[in-house]
């Protein structure tokens, strides 16, 4: 080819290379997305074998037998859909594995892990006697607070719930009042359990007080750090009264407050040493005050009580036994609900056992034997984080109830419960004062 055509022939060149570049290029990401989606595949599948295998090697159940045929077919489910699920749903899925062991302490978190960000809805919900509610919220959404949940996303709030009762770790069929609306707010779960849930927003169709129903998007927002369970806190509804003695102080693990009609009442809202005294220590005061004032009614409190070191028991529990043999007529009341759970499980079983006390409110979240010990977890490629249970704890030589069932029964409404007004105390305060 004569030299003269070469320029030519460069233009050419450059022409087809322009024309193909993008096609070229996009070729290019969509094998690197494709390796990336690939090797994404390969890790939380890698994550599903490694948490199958610490369940059998760990659990205190499948130490000793095989895993529930209704596990290994949820994993294998899982497995084949990982390439359509979000790395949040995934989560979620991981965590109804999880639920197969049968206990409250086989789990894992929705968030926590290194490679997924969980995001939530910036409002924390609560399920009443009539439905659920907006109890609190992010800055800048406070005026949902209030609100009944009609609707999340197309399905009903109800329903939502429901359907995720069977994936959530629970020693009892009530756990899931507990568990089920803080996970309520997790995209993950929405995902899961809710029609009509959008990557970038989630739609919910609420009743504010006072107002008809209305239907707002929200955008879910970054999972900020956990620290356990949240606990239940004052109405935060502008205008009401002041909250109840239960609602006053939850973040101190125990405190004592004389009431009338010759009453002590013991708040008792976490198995743990507190940052300025010994459990044992308070045991001993507790001790002291009630040989010197010998009240007619005691009432502890253990509805924020999720648990903690059940070994700091025994010197409480020996202060209220010594109580009771020193006052033939006096009565202790348990004050229970969603929220006592582990360690405050045994605590009120071994309350049931040794004493006269009368349970009120609603059956805890455990059963009196249940198997219950937090071993940490970790899945190694997506850094997930959990817990596998490995001890059985018997408190009543072979009680099989599913959870102590109270006396006095009240499940807390909405109407009290954004009024400030603590229903159940009043109630045994009630039932104390007739029985003199």
């Amino acid at each position: 080819m004569p030299s003269r055509y070469v320029p030519g022939l460069r233009a050419w060149l450059l022409l087809l290379l322009l024309m193909i570049g993008p096609f070229f290029t996009s070729a290019l990401s969509a094998q690197s997305q494709s390796l990336s989606d690939s090797s994404r595949v390969a890790g939380w599948r890698s994550d599903i074998g490694y948490y199958l295998q610490q369940l059998r090697r760990q659990h205190y159940t499948f130490r000793s037998r095989p895993l529930p045929p209704e596990l290994t077919d949820a994993a294998d489910k899982l497995s084949r859909n990982i390439p359509r699920y979000s790395d949040e749903r995934i989560l979620a899925e991981f965590a109804h594995l999880a639920s197969f062991a049968g206990d409250g302490h086989t789990y894992i978190l929705p968030f926590g892990s290194r490679k997924v960000t969980a995001h939530i809805l910036p409002l924390r919900f609560f399920v009443f006697s009539d439905g659920v509610y907006v109890i609190d919220a992010f800055p800048g959404y406070e005026r949902w607070i209030g609100s009944r949940v009609v609707r999340v996303g197309d399905s009903p709030s109800e329903v939502v719930i429901d359907r995720m009762r069977a994936a959530l770790s629970a020693d009892n069929r009530f756990t899931y009042l507990w568990l089920a609306p803080v996970f309520l707010s997790f995209h993950g779960y929405l995902e899961n359990f809710a029609d009509g849930i959008r990557s970038d927003s989630v739609a919910l169709t609420l009743r504010p007080i006072g107002g008809g129903e209305t239907r707002m998007k929200f955008a879910p927002v970054t999972a900020p750090p956990f620290r356990g369970m949240p606990k239940l806190m004052g109405s935060k509804v502008p205008g009401v009264p002041a909250p109840p003695a239960y609602l006053i102080s939850v973040a101190e693990n125990f405190w004592t407050k004389s009431l009338p009609d010759d009453v002590l009442y013991v708040q008792f809202n976490q198995v743990e040493d507190s940052p300025r005294e010994s459990l044992a220590a308070f045991a001993m005061k507790l001790d002291k005050v009630l040989a010197d004032t010998k009240p007619r009614t005691v009432i502890v409190d253990v509805r924020h009580n999720n648990g903690g070191n059940l070994d700091l028991l025994p010197p409480l529990l020996s202060a209220f036994q010594r109580y009771e043999q020193a006052n033939k007529r006096g009565r202790i009341y348990i004050l229970m609900g969603r929220n006592t759970f582990s360690a405050a499980q045994v605590f009120i079983a071994q309350m049931d056992r040794y004493t006269n006390a009368i349970f009120a409110g609603e059956p805890s979240s455990s059963r009196p034997n249940f198997v219950g010990e937090e071993v940490p977890v970790e899945l190694p490629w997506s850094g997930a984080i959990g817990s596998i249970s490995d001890r059985y704890h018997e408190t009543i030589p072979g009680d099989t109830r599913e959870w102590i069932e109270p006396d006095i029964k009240l499940v807390l409404s909405s109407r009290d419960y954004f009024a400030n007004r603590d229903p159940l105390l009043e109630k045994v305060l009630a039932a104390a004062k007739a029985k003199r």
